[in-house]
């Protein structure tokens, strides 16, 4: 390759009438004074493109440091980068930036934004975690491979306007056992997938922030949810935990406590095979009142309302106003860069309920803020996570969903009766108007707050986690309260799903709603059928919630059978199981005829279920 400055001098030497140093023809006749004038116009002219491009060669040399060395596919490698210049913020791409552009072998760039990080220590005093920083902060590059062989790495930095460094690397990925990121199943588009190609039933419940302890909380938490077999949790970007630009001041100057906090928890997350959909913000933002919980009002504190210096003189300018649009960009650069490359990142979810202040708020300009926003964020993720937002349960709109950008619906029930009708109800008819994804994101008895008085023996709760796995729903309901969960140790509802989900193919591509026949029958059939496999799940009416929640020992159920259609002919094997205690009860062959079945569980309490296997 020649030197950029070689190349500027062979262009003189061999074009200098084409740089204007030799005149043309027409010039012979001009009065001299005018050709001294044009010369000298032409000779800064030719100043300024020399003084370029000795700049750009005179760019700094960015060392590299990547951990792991050799990263397998799927595996989050970290480009730490030294001689960044210095800047006073470091937040604002347009002031400073850092960039990687990744060739693989397939000869399709990707290119990743850089970020600025702080790391910090933590201890526990008393019942608070108490973070020391470490260090000043450096610049660090999150990338994550895609396919196996030899990568070129090409990092630049940019400094107003300038490039001012670059650094260059070649790194072999090798192959590795990673299933890879989540993806919209493409044959119903009905359930999540892995770019291995196998099933993701979210099994999960919202976990959305720590208490006092921080991410110790988290520690607990995560642990019984490995355990339990849950795959999967929530966790919102606010206030209290992992909020990075929400008070005044913080404008364009981002938390880096809360970020190295989000940073260990994903890490433990993914450490331990569970999957986050992230919330970047909620609808308290734009509150001004206290809520039911006297709190959850901060408008007045927001970076972006103009009495805090931000451009938005009402809430709704927050969809609508160009600097506000782009202080909202630079914040998805900065989220982008960091949390892209963690592979458990099931979805980027822009708001939850943004329907509750709707009172400040228009509808239409939510809505094409929501399409701007997420095709904005498509352009910049490098790996294409999922994208969603949130409504209340009793606001459903179709447009937001609809839209092309949000991958998949969602729905949050509470104070709903029979959460298991409820579930199959709204995934029927969500799916129907999408064709997309659909599970209930949010569960709860009451929104007021953990009740178990009103459901003693948790019969709504595990109704609600239960249901979803056989209703054609993308994921078990995900229900709230998580503190008091953990605090009562009710993780067996989720352990006996996933016993009872473990070697079957929900979520595959041909799993739909089961038909079941018409007929009097003392239970609720649900159930979920492909080809060569199906499962099924009988609810007792008289624990139906909230009818049959004080019932502390229903009688068993000894007469009940229902017909299941739309089967292959044939004998079929019925493993029948315990939903409690995530067992098998009794196993028996059934033949189909004319596509029915006819299923007879052995007596049982409260509700039952079985795995169908074609013979």
């Amino acid at each position: 390759m020649k030197h950029p400055r070689a190349e500027y001098h062979a262009t003189i030497g061999t074009d200098r009438r084409a740089l204007g140093l030799i005149p043309p023809p027409w010039l012979v006749d001009i009065n001299p004074v005018h050709i001294s004038r044009i010369s000298a116009w032409l000779l800064i002219a030719c100043v300024l493109i020399a003084r370029s491009v000795w700049s750009a060669d005179q760019a700094t040399h960015l060392e590299l440091k990547l951990t792991p060395a050799k990263p397998q596919v799927f595996e989050r490698a970290e480009v730490r980068v030294s001689g960044m210049p210095a800047e006073t913020n470091r937040f604002d791409p347009e002031a400073i930036s850092l960039d990687l552009e990744v060739t693989p072998p397939s000869g399709k760039a990707v290119k990743v934004p850089g970020f600025f990080a702080r790391d910090y220590d933590r201890n526990l005093e008393g019942n608070r975690e108490v973070l020391s920083p470490r260090g000043e902060g450096d610049w660090r590059i999150r990338w994550l491979p895609l396919e196996t062989g030899q990568h070129k790495l090409v990092v630049t930095a940019v400094h107003r306007g300038q490039r001012v460094g670059q650094g260059s690397a070649v790194v072999n990925v090798a192959a590795g056992s990673r299933p890879g990121l989540v993806r919209v199943e493409p044959t119903q588009k009905r359930y999540f997938c892995l770019d291995n190609g196998s099933p993701l039933f979210l099994n999960g419940l919202c976990v959305c922030w720590h208490g006092s302890r921080g991410t110790y909380d988290y520690d607990d938490w995560l642990a019984a949810c490995q355990k339990a077999g849950i795959n999967y949790i929530r966790i919102w970007m606010w206030h209290h935990a992992f909020g990075l630009e929400w008070d005044r001041g913080d404008k364009l100057h981002y938390r880096m406590d809360n970020a190295w906090r989000l940073d260990q928890v994903l890490a433990e997350a993914e450490r331990r095979g569970i999957y986050v959909m992230l919330c970047f913000d909620y609808h308290g933002i734009f509150e001004v009142k206290p809520d039911f919980w006297n709190g959850n009002n901060f408008w007045p504190r927001h970076p972006y309302n103009a009495t805090n210096g931000g451009p938005c003189l009402s809430q709704n300018d927050f969809f609508t106003h160009a600097e506000a649009r782009h202080l909202y960009q630079k914040r998805l650069r900065y989220l982008v860069a960091r949390w892209s490359a963690f592979p458990n990142i099931l979805a980027w979810e822009f708001f939850n309920e943004i329907d509750n202040v709707y009172p400040y708020l228009k509808h239409d300009d939510v809505i094409a803020w929501h399409r701007d926003m997420g095709r904005h964020l498509r352009s910049i993720d490098p790996y294409q996570h999922l994208i969603s937002s949130s409504f209340t349960g009793g606001s459903e709109r179709p447009d937001l969903f609809a839209l092309p950008e949000m991958d998949f619906s969602q729905y949050h029930s509470y104070n709903e009766k029979h959460p298991a009708q409820m579930t199959a109800q709204k995934t029927l008819r969500f799916y129907e108007k999408y064709k997309k994804p659909f599970f209930v994101s949010e569960y709860g008895t009451d929104w007021k707050g953990w009740k178990p008085d009103s459901d003693p023996h948790f019969r709504a709760l595990h109704q609600a986690i239960w249901s979803g796995a056989f209703t054609g729903a993308a994921g078990t309901g995900m229900t709230w309260w998580w503190e008091s969960i953990h605090s009562a140790n009710l993780y067996q509802h989720w352990s006996a799903l996933a016993a009872f989900l473990q070697g079957t193919s929900l979520g595959r591509g041909d799993f739909t709603p089961a038909q079941f026949q018409p007929g009097e029958s003392p239970v609720i059939p649900f159930g979920v059928a492909g080809t060569q496999e199906a499962l099924v799940w009988l609810l007792d009416r008289a624990c139906n919630w909230p009818e049959g929640a004080m019932n502390p020992e229903p009688p068993p159920v000894t007469e009940a059978q229902v017909t299941l259609g739309g089967l292959t002919d044939g004998v079929w094997s019925v493993e029948w199981w315990d939903t409690l205690n995530g067992s098998a009860v009794a196993t028996h062959e059934v033949s189909a005829s004319k596509g029915n079945l006819l299923l007879k569980p052995p007596p049982f309490r409260a509700d039952i279920a079985a795995r169908l296997k074609k013979k």
